[in-house]
């Protein structure tokens, strides 16, 4: 579908037989102190797709809030000239996200829970408030678990990649969620 290079700056754009366009943005790039890189060559995406580990979304699809930096990266590109064919945007999705482990119910016997119940008591209502204070921590900290992983899971660096009239993919911008 695209070609990976790996010759990824403007000395070397010459023996990729790089379109103008193509050209005009990795020197725009390179006046602007930004990471450029030619990820490969493919044609603008018209829908999401799933590329191994990375979901490419065309910018007009995606709700990512774009940081001040990829804005002002988009802008300086129209204000050069350059109207790509459009932008995409590109996250990382790993195939396996590890899925949390299930809780394991340990047996307790009743006789053990009479007895527990009846020294919470007895001991009085500031330990029994210790006990429930305690149970409600753990019972807390299970549910609220799988929350921490989804976030964890959803927090991953987009790629801002210029789609050029040509169909070279080229990056101008990465950040963090």
């Amino acid at each position: 579908m695209y070609q990976v290079n790996t010759q990824n700056t403007l000395e070397n754009a010459g023996e990729l037989n790089l379109g103008p366009q193509a050209k005009q943005l990795l020197t725009l790039g390179e006046e602007n102190h930004w990471p450029t890189q030619i990820l490969g060559r493919a044609p603008m995406l018209e829908e999401p797709l799933r590329v191994r580990e990375w979901v490419l979304v065309p910018s007009t699809m995606d709700s990512t809030k774009l940081p001040a930096h990829a804005v002002e990266r988009i802008y300086d590109i129209y204000v050069a000239g350059i109207q790509p064919q459009g932008f995409v945007i590109v996250h990382e999705a790993p195939l396996e996200i590890e899925a949390p482990q299930p809780v394991v119910k340990q047996k307790v016997d009743s006789d053990l829970l009479k007895k527990i119940g009846g020294a919470a008591l007895g001991a009085g209502f500031l330990s029994g408030s210790i006990v429930a204070l305690a149970g409600i921590a753990i019972l807390g900290g299970i549910l609220l678990a799988p929350i921490g992983l989804l976030g964890a899971a959803v927090v991953l660096d987009p790629i801002l990649v210029v789609v050029t009239n040509d169909n070279y993919w080229i990056e101008i911008d990465r950040w963090d969620i």
